[in-house]
């Protein structure tokens, strides 16, 4: 989703356990520059086929006076833009230039491209396009690993140092400081870069050895928990000061949950968290079903379908308020299966069957 401009060379995946072609949906509500907006679209497509693909449906909604207003809906062939007042006045046209605008576009229709990065931004409203291109852009960033440990500064003529460096940043010290790594110190250094503008940076420990710094690149002496913090730091401060919406898979694989607990608390402390930034991880260890971590509503579950292998998410909140109250305990609950079905996979079987068959 980050780069709406190069749709087509997104790779779709299609359900390949259902025989059946359904188009894919997806659809996300969000908040961006003061304004709350509805976006979806359809995509039909032949699985692992990147070149055969129609946008079937799409659809704009942005709030108007509390309420969601449609602006455009399209299908396979055709777009209609809404004619009510209030978007008239939001993309600023008078109905009649619209319906001739409209009916040029349908001409030219692509089925393989959205309308909302094209026609419309290009045509409609570049104002209103930019506000959700850029939340997709910049302000929902998804990792699924990380790669803090090299990266680049840029620099003018003038400021360009003549020799190696040292970079310190503050965000990454405090992170080693109060999460109590170690005595040592993180600090980036610089590279020779083919570009005389810029300096490759690399990540690096430092120690005391007597009198004595050693320096040695981080990645060989501090652990991937230690080194997956760092790499979250600097993007944290910056959902802090300007909002968005950071989706992490497995975040607390190597990190120990006492960590993890605290930059949740970050997240749900208003004074630090001005901006309304979210954190939205993917976790195997129901540590973290406690009522003071998260409220019923952040806990989503994803249960797999046993005939369809579809994954069917829910939230705590859906069992509703009698079913699981505030004072509950949420895991024990959850290991009295009350939430859902807990998987269990007996691998002795497998064993035993080997054995019978050695001998």
């Amino acid at each position: 989703f980050c780069q709406f401009q190069v749709f087509l060379q997104f790779v779709f995946y299609p359900f390949a356990h259902s025989s059946e072609q359904k188009p894919m949906l997806f659809e996300v509500e969000f908040t961006n520059e003061g304004s709350r907006f509805l976006y979806s679209f359809e995509v039909l497509i032949k699985p692992f086929d990147k070149e055969k693909r129609q946008v079937i449906s799409e659809q704009l909604w942005i709030n108007s006076n509390k309420a969601l207003i449609q602006i455009f809906e399209r299908s396979l062939e055709r777009v209609t833009i809404n004619r009510d007042k209030k978007v008239l006045s939001l993309i600023q046209y008078d109905e009649k230039l619209l319906r001739e605008f409209e009916i040029k576009i349908n001409k030219n229709l692509d089925s393989a491209e959205l309308f909302l990065t094209h026609a419309f931004k290009t045509v409609i409203s570049n104002e209103i396009a930019d506000k959700v291109i850029d939340f997709f852009k910049n302000k929902l960033i998804v990792v699924s690993d990380f790669t803090l440990k090299k990266t680049n500064l840029t620099f003018s003529a003038t400021d360009m140092p003549d020799k190696d460096f040292l970079a310190w940043n503050k965000t990454l010290d405090s992170f080693v400081k109060n999460a109590d790594f170690g005595p040592q110190r993180i600090l980036f250094r610089s590279k020779k870069s083919e570009d005389e503008h810029s300096a490759e940076m690399q990540l690096v420990s430092i120690y005391k050895s007597g009198k004595r710094d050693v320096m040695v690149p981080a990645e060989l002496m501090e652990s991937r928990g230690t080194l997956k913090l760092l790499d979250f730091a600097i993007p944290f401060e910056t959902l802090f000061t300007r909002g968005g919406i950071f989706v992490l898979d497995e975040f607390d694989a190597a990190i120990h949950p006492e960590l993890i607990k605290g930059i949740i608390a970050l997240f749900n402390d208003r004074s630090i968290n001005k901006n309304g930034a979210q954190l939205i991880f993917t976790t195997h260890n129901p540590i973290y079903l406690n009522n003071k971590i998260f409220r019923r509503d952040q806990i989503k579950f994803v249960e797999k379908d046993k005939d369809t292998f579809e994954s069917i998410i829910y939230s705590l909140a859906d069992f509703g308020s009698t079913d699981v109250r505030n004072d509950h305990n949420y895991l024990l609950n959850y290991f009295k299966g009350k939430y859902g079905t807990l998987p269990y996979i007996d691998f002795s079987k497998l064993f035993i069957r080997e054995a019978k068959g050695e001998e």
